[in-house]
């Protein structure tokens, strides 16, 4: 979370910054970003959600700093999770993230980082120590479903993990998926991240670096990237923290990984820091193919959104799928009475009739499924 206000902050500061703040070019000064990432500018599920802190006896963590556990009401249990951490400050950091995510029936958890303020001056806190933190996080929340104070008791999905982070805690995230085999997914935001390799890294950097074999994983990632953020923070003169960014780390994952880069276009590095427009569209869907094996949203995940400047997929799709909402293996009119079941009833079964993924079930979606039985 951002300690000082905008105003207070160098240029350079305001760059880097950019998720929260814009530099005035007619005043000189940073200031809050127009539009702000409030709550105005999110689009909510249709679940009210609480929150959990440690205050509420729900386990504490010497790998991480505090944290918010937010969780959906009257969602349908057992819940799969997501982990996020900002790229520094505390658990409030990427908060907007997890109300999002909550909204739509998953837990989220916050955990906040070890600063140089809250750590001994000379201790590091780097991509590894973050990606310990978010494994550690997935703990605290397994405990939950045992705890039988918990509100959370026996409604914990404990094998449907992701993890999530910002700039270098998006390298975080993704140094966690390079750690754990068992992740669902991990969704990168502007992600930067180099490794500690005294064989492989120059001294220069401290032996931090970033290469093709430390990325050699098989869990899926979702890797955002703003099409202004490498000029905004890479000097072309230095080769080394030039390659730590979102599209080599794309590029370094291996191919037969599923994996995605989502470039928007005319920003910058604080493109995915707010859940807003495709951004959080595109997440969201990601989570429910991901985390809940809902296959009909394979077909909008491999289609480039419109505010992309550069769009990449590994992704593999059968075009029949989506269509299944029964998974019976047959599309016929039994899937589109639970289409028309949905509508009426004004909710959502245990199947996805939400084939336009647009977050309702409505006439849209039984006109979609109408015309392509109308075509078999």
């Amino acid at each position: 979370m951002l300690k000082a206000d905008c105003s207070d902050l160098t240029y350079e500061e305001c760059i880097y910054w950019s998720g929260y703040c814009e530099w005035n070019e007619d005043t000189g000064l940073c200031q809050n970003l127009a539009g702000g990432g409030g709550d105005d500018d999110i689009q909510f599920g249709p679940y009210q959600f609480d929150y959990l802190t440690e205050a509420d006896s729900i386990r504490g963590s010497e790998l991480y700093n505090g944290t918010l556990l937010y969780f959906p009401l009257d969602a349908n249990p057992p819940y799969s999770s997501i982990v996020l951490i900002d790229a520094f400050g505390d658990e409030f950091g990427l908060q907007s993230w997890a109300r999002y995510f909550s909204s739509y029936g998953f837990i989220a958890m916050t955990i906040g980082n070890f600063d140089r303020s809250t750590r001994d001056g000379n201790s590091e806190w780097d991509y590894a120590d973050r990606a310990l933190g978010l494994l550690d996080a997935i703990e605290t929340i397994k405990q939950e479903n045992t705890r039988e104070l918990s509100p959370l008791f026996g409604q914990v999905d404990t094998i449907s993990f992701a993890v999530s982070g910002y700039s270098t805690s998006g390298g975080g995230a993704h140094t966690a998926a390079t750690m754990d085999s068992t992740l669902k997914t991990a969704i990168l935001l502007n992600p930067a991240v180099a490794f500690l390799d005294s064989i492989n890294c120059p001294a220069e950097t401290d032996y931090y670096c970033l290469i093709e074999e430390h990325l050699d994983h098989d869990v899926p990632v979702l890797i955002f990237a703003g099409e202004n953020e490498y000029d905004e923070l890479v000097d072309p003169d230095d080769p080394t923290y030039s390659n730590m960014w979102a599209l080599p780390q794309y590029e370094y994952v291996p191919e037969t990984t599923d994996k995605t880069y989502f470039e928007s276009a005319g920003e910058g590095h604080g493109s995915s820091v707010f859940p807003a427009g495709d951004v959080a569209d595109y997440s969201l869907a990601w989570l429910n193919y991901f985390l809940l094996d809902e296959q009909s949203y394979c077909d909008f995940l491999i289609e480039a959104p419109q505010t992309t400047s550069q769009f990449f997929t590994t992704l593999q799709c059968s075009s029949t799928i989506s269509y299944d909402i029964n998974n019976d293996g047959q599309i016929n009119n039994q899937d589109l009475v639970i289409v028309v079941l949905s509508i009426v009833n004004n909710s959502q079964t245990e199947h996805s009739s939400d084939l336009n993924f647009d977050s309702s079930v409505d006439i849209f979606d039984l006109l979609l499924l109408s015309d392509y039985l109308l075509d078999l």
